[in-house]
């Protein structure tokens, strides 16, 4: 089991590496188009589309790699779900012209709560400023998706004054877990930030026809199976070891289990990624 000591080493040590996400439609001019492309392109129902504009679209994401003025930050692919299956191919060039995808640092965040004192009293009121990314990489298959972020457009606190704290990259685990090693889940869901479930590995080798039979999405990526469980906006947060390396990202929920993309598939999606 975690001791006292590394929990809050993994749990407060790698949070300076997590990003919030938030996707939002660029123009209600693009809600049109975006409405047209999933009804006739993508099978989506209607009433489905006008409640998934209704929504608010979050996620965790991690810094992955640093290259000089950028960070390139990991995330889940299913923030567009609706937007691909096994028979249909995502468009990035569709999703970044037609969205803006906002992202926000723990620097940032920690800066708003003591500067705004009723910060989370009302959430649909939201006084903050958030960075751009775009998308430079998408496996819909592994559920992976890597933004890009210019380090001249982080904000650092609430006068819009450029982030100049670290944001680490974090270390994939050389090592594959075992069952029943100790993980720890370190999230950012809406309005709670250093949000940390410890648990344990159950299995580290899942596919998903192991797990239910709604393959339409056509994911083939190799999951670990955890017993803790994230919510709304965990999706994309590192799953970590007693020793702070990523053993997987957070996929989401099957039956009762939680589930993580493995860190080999997230080697191979981010080999050349300082080139994007």
């Amino acid at each position: 089991m975690f001791s006292n000591i590394p929990q809050r080493y993994v749990g407060t040590k790698r949070a300076d590496s997590l990003f919030f996400i938030k996707v939002q439609v660029a123009s209600t001019d693009y809600k049109v188009q975006i409405k047209e492309h999933l009804v006739n392109n993508c099978g989506i129902r209607s009433k489905a589309v006008d409640k998934w504009f209704q929504a608010v679209t979050v996620a965790t994401g991690f810094t992955a790699v640093e290259v000089e003025n950028f960070y390139y930050i990991l995330t889940c692919a299913h923030l567009f779900e609706y937007f691909y299956s096994a028979e249909i191919k995502v468009d990035c060039d569709k999703l970044n012209s037609w969205f803006n995808i906002l992202i926000i640092c723990q620097h940032y965040e920690s800066d708003m709560i003591a500067n705004h004192p009723n910060l989370y009293a009302d959430p649909s009121n939201d006084p903050r400023f958030y960075s751009p990314a775009r998308i430079v990489k998408l496996d819909q298959s592994k559920d992976l998706m890597l933004l890009k972020v210019s380090k001249r457009y982080l904000y650092g606190n609430h006068t819009m004054q450029l982030c100049q704290m670290p944001h680490p990259v974090l270390s994939l685990a050389t090592v594959k877990p075992r069952p029943a090693d100790d993980i720890m889940l370190v999230s950012w869901p809406p309005c709670r930030k250093d949000s940390v479930i410890t648990g344990q590995l159950v299995a580290r080798d899942r596919v998903y026809g192991q797990l239910t039979q709604y393959l339409w999405k056509g994911y083939s990526m190799h999951l670990v199976e955890l017993n803790v469980v994230g919510g709304a906006g965990c999706s994309g947060a590192p799953v970590l070891s007693h020793q702070a390396a990523v053993i997987g990202l957070y996929h989401g929920r099957i039956e009762s289990l939680g589930y993580a993309v493995s860190a080999a598939d997230i080697y191979e999606f981010c080999l050349g990624a300082h080139q994007l």
